[in-house]
């Protein structure tokens, strides 16, 4: 259990530290690190999202053609529970 908390706050720092150096004058790479942060934190998240964007009315039909489909089949498995 340690180990997953240790995970998140490394996340969370690194995003923080992005946001920090975009406030201190440093945009280009605080918008980097910021950005980096963002993707691992809200790692486990992305599968759901691919899941609920393929079953959408409008869109959905986009996010189902072959090419979409087989970048969002690799991460399938790994889909949070909601």
């Amino acid at each position: 259990m340690m180990s997953f908390e240790m995970n998140d706050r490394k996340r969370t720092v690194s995003f923080g530290v992005g946001f920090f150096l975009v406030i201190i004058g440093w945009p280009i790479i605080g918008m980097i690190v910021e950005a980096y942060g963002f993707v691992v934190l809200f790692s486990g998240f992305w599968p759901t999202l691919a899941v609920f964007l393929q079953k959408m009315p409008v869109i959905g039909w986009l996010f189902q053609q072959p090419f979409v489909r087989s970048f969002f089949d690799r991460y399938r498995g790994k889909r949070v529970p909601v």
